[in-house]
């Protein structure tokens, strides 16, 4: 029988640079846990900041936390703006490639910290 891997518990936490914010979510991104991942990256985006989203340590997202993703990549782009996922888990990845959202939402390439390539 296989180990049970605990999940992380969920938070939202903001590095704030001069030249990006970046918004680490950790845990399960579900209907009760999205509205909090939501309400950091609008406020930053409000703000006219710069916002990437680090997915690293993400154990499950559901729809609520994609559309999370496609409103902030709509807004970044329809005011100007910039927003980019960083680091997704593998199973965020796999979401975006469910739904064929690829071309859609920003994902930086190389996988390194967000702190690092801002």
């Amino acid at each position: 029988m296989a180990a049970r891997v605990r999940p992380h518990p969920f938070d939202v936490t903001v590095d704030d640079l001069d030249r990006v914010c970046v918004v680490r979510v950790q845990g399960e991104v579900d209907a009760a846990t999205a509205p909090r991942m939501g309400e950091t990256v609008e406020r930053l985006l409000g703000k006219g900041r710069r916002v990437v989203l680090d997915l690293q340590l993400v154990d499950f997202m559901d729809l609520h936390g994609l559309a999370i993703v496609i409103r902030a990549t709509r807004k970044a782009r329809s005011d100007g703006g910039s927003f980019a996922i960083a680091r997704p888990a593998p199973c965020v990845q796999r979401l975006v490639e469910l739904v064929h959202a690829e071309g859609e939402v920003r994902v930086l390439p190389d996988g390194t910290d967000p702190l690092h390539a801002a």
